[in-house]
């Protein structure tokens, strides 16, 4: 699909992987989920590899990753790891390089803006007004806010029609298959940053446009739209 660069209006971003770097506290809510069963911690970087596809299928890798599979209990691992990310979901998360700076920007130029995230609703909250960012998105749609999870169209379609916006005027910003595949669905064009967790290259998803880096978002969209 082509980005109608100077039709944009709408931004819609994904928050994990692509407003915020998100692996450290994800890797602290897991090791501390191993920590109850007396398995061995991972290292950061080893459980940022592992991110993809939600907390569930992570707790999956990691467990098999310590050869933990046999004292495994997925639905209690996945309400530990739950309660412990909400504890600490704050601690070490931050923005990627200039992305901040981006959001305000594009606030300050007229575009609307939203956040549709696989994170539960409240967390993404918590994490968006911690870091003092909330005021600039007009809805937050997490994994929870309706019945399905991207890649799905329903979470992007919801948050587009609370922002009564529509798919030729609207942009989704993320970082991963998810983000490509619910773009795909809701028929929006999707552009990616390329500091993705897991190991399959950000260029190799299929989007409609790479982006090298937060400012080469601004200096693509429309500057008065």
């Amino acid at each position: 699909m082509t980005i109608e660069w100077n039709n944009i209006r709408t931004l819609i971003w994904d928050l994990d992987g692509t407003l915020v770097d998100s692996a450290a506290d994800i890797g602290t809510a897991v090791n501390l989920v191993l920590a109850d069963y007396q398995l061995d911690a991972l290292p950061d970087n080893e459980i940022r590899q592992m991110i993809g596809h939600g907390a569930a299928k992570l707790l999956d890798r990691a467990f098999a990753a310590v050869n933990g599979l046999a004292v495994y209990e997925r639905d209690k691992a996945y309400q530990q790891f739950l309660s412990y990310y909400e504890q600490h979901c704050c601690d070490r998360t931050t923005f990627y390089p200039g992305i901040k700076e981006v959001v305000v920007q594009c606030a300050e130029q007229g575009l609307q803006q939203g956040v549709c995230t696989n994170k539960p609703h409240q967390m993404a909250e918590q994490i968006l007004t911690h870091l003092k960012i909330r005021e600039y998105f007009s809805v937050v749609v997490g994994g929870d806010t309706t019945p399905f999870r991207k890649p799905h169209a329903q979470p992007l379609m919801t948050c587009m029609e609370a922002l009564n916006t529509d798919s030729q005027t609207t942009l989704m910003i993320g970082d991963s298959a998810a983000d490509v595949g619910v773009a795909r669905a809701a028929g929006v064009p999707v552009a990616l940053f390329p500091w993705v967790y897991t190991a399959i290259p950000a260029a190799e998803l299929g989007a409609d446009a790479m982006l090298e880096d937060a400012a080469a978002l601004l200096r693509k969209l429309p500057t008065n739209p």
